[in-house]
Formats: structure tokens, C-alpha cells, sequence
């Protein structure tokens, strides 16, 4: 089990684990504690969520799991700090980029695991990519697993995997983002108001996703069934294809896992 938590930043993806696992009862409110910098956002949270909340970081040796959920550049701080951490405590790491190796250099008696969430978590709808170190058994993941079950869906992988998900998943809203925007504008550009044409897009490409979550049907067999011959929808796909449509989404994943080795070194 998890046992006594402690999140280190409860931002965007923090909280949004913190209120998921909370509110299906994965972790309890009694044993949860929290560690942000400003007094008055800890006042929030602890007012929001229940739990007990700190601005400096206390003896971490009475907490069973500890997740950090802090930005990567401040990652190498904040384990320059947990010097009092129990041997066997399961420690989560959210930073992009910041390796099992790291990880274990910093805190070589805890059970190590990093996970790679998206921004969809926030409403439940999240991609985890979870990876753990040697030191974790069945017992361990499973739990781990359970808490980020709680935002959304999670793939146990490689690191090496993890990464690659970072770059697709990971990455992922803000290209779907892109492309709604750039296909909302396409909207008003043949005359649809713009919250018209937004809602159209972004409900189209939810009940696409889920047509192809559901279906279990291979993308390229969906598209089919929706272009008939010399119809209008193979018209457009064909224009979007001469545009660079797809190598630039592609050479767009390549780019974010590129940047993302370099920020591990």
C-alpha cells in the first residue's frame, strides 16, 4: 500500500493526481501531506483537499511514498534535500527527462519509479506512461499503478519506452491543441463562427478518439470507411497530405524526444 504520502509541488499535474486519487479513495486524506513554497497556496489546498499541508520540507523518514511532482529544472534541488528518506519509501518522479539513473544516484535505498502523465489527467481523461526501477516488485507497481489509474489509463513500459511516450503522449494535447486551433480556423475561414467551429473540431476528434480506442480498428481502416471515391473527404485528406501533414507531425514527435535526451543528460 501506499501508506503515509507526501506530494513535493502540487501544480497542474500534482494536483491533478492528488484530487483523482483522492476522490476514488486510493489514497486517504489523513495520509496525505503536501509541501508547496507559498503559505497562501498551501492554505488552498489544504482547505480544498483536506490534508496537511508545508512550505519547508519536513523529516521526509515518516512518509512510505513520496512523489515529485516539480518542474525538471528544479528536480536536482529539491533531491539535493531528501536526505532523510526511509530505506524502502517508493518515490515518483513526474519530471520529464530526469532518469531512473538520476534518480538512484540521489536516493539509493527508496524503490524508484518515473511517471510520464499528460494534461488530461486533470479531468480523468489521462495517458501514463509508468516505469519502475529495479528495486520494484509486483506489489509496488501495482499500487503505483493504481494512482495514476485514477487520472486516466496507464501503460507500465522500459524507461527507454517511457521516454518515447513522453514525446507522444506526453506531448500529445498540446499537438491536438494545434491542430484544433489550426482546424477551428479552417472553420472560419469557409464561414462558421469560431465557438461553432471549435466545438464541431474538438467534439469530432474526441469521438474519434474513442471510435478508435473502442473499435480496437486500425486508424488507416477507419479513414477508409469515412472517404468514399472521388468524395469529398479523400479531397481534403489530399490536400492536407501534399501540405506535409504527416511528416510534420511526425518530425514533431522526433524533435520533442530529442529535446527531451538532451534535458536528461
Amino acid at each position: 500500500m501506499l501508506g503515509k504520502t507526501v506530494c513535493i509541488g502540487v501544480g497542474a499535474m500534482g494536483g491533478a493526481l492528488l484530487r483523482g486519487a483522492l476522490s476514488q479513495g486510493i489514497l486517504r486524506r489523513d495520509d496525505v501531506s503536501i509541501i508547496v513554497r507559498r503559505p497562501e497556496h498551501r492554505n488552498e489546498l489544504v482547505d480544498e483537499l483536506g490534508v496537511t499541508g508545508f512550505v519547508e520540507l519536513p523529516d521526509m523518514a515518516q512518509f512510505d511514498t513520496i512523489i515529485l511532482a516539480v518542474k525538471p529544472q528544479v528536480l536536482p534541488s529539491v533531491l539535493s534535500q531528501l536526505t532523510s528518506v526511509k530505506a524502502g519509501a517508493t518515490v515518483i518522479s513526474v519530471a520529464a527527462g530526469v532518469t531512473l539513473d538520476t534518480l538512484r544516484k540521489a536516493l539509493p535505498t527508496a524503490v524508484l519509479y518515473r511517471a510520464m502523465p499528460n494534461t488530461p489527467a486533470s479531468i480523468g481523461c489521462g495517458m501514463t506512461a509508468l516505469t519502475a526501477d529495479n528495486g520494484a516488485n509486483d506489489a509496488d507497481t501495482t499500487f503505483v499503478e493504481a494512482l495514476f489509474n485514477a487520472v486516466g489509463e496507464v501503460a507500465v513500459v522500459s524507461e527507454a519506452d517511457l521516454d518515447r511516450l513522453g514525446a507522444l503522449s506526453g506531448a500529445g494535447p498540446g499537438y491536438m491543441f494545434v491542430i484544433l486551433d489550426a482546424l477551428a480556423d479552417a472553420g472560419v475561414r469557409i464561414g462558421l463562427p469560431r465557438q461553432l467551429a471549435i466545438k464541431a473540431v474538438a467534439q469530432t476528434m474526441y469521438g474519434a478518439g474513442k471510435m478508435a480506442l473502442e473499435s480496437g480498428t486500425h486508424p488507416a481502416v477507419l479513414r477508409d470507411q469515412v472517404t468514399s471515391p472521388g468524395g469529398t473527404t479523400i479531397a481534403g485528406i489530399g490536400a492536407m497530405e501534399k501540405g506535409g501533414l504527416r511528416s510534420a507531425l511526425q518530425d514533431g514527435v522526433v524533435a520533442c524526444l530529442a529535446r527531451s535526451n538532451e534535458l536528461g543528460k
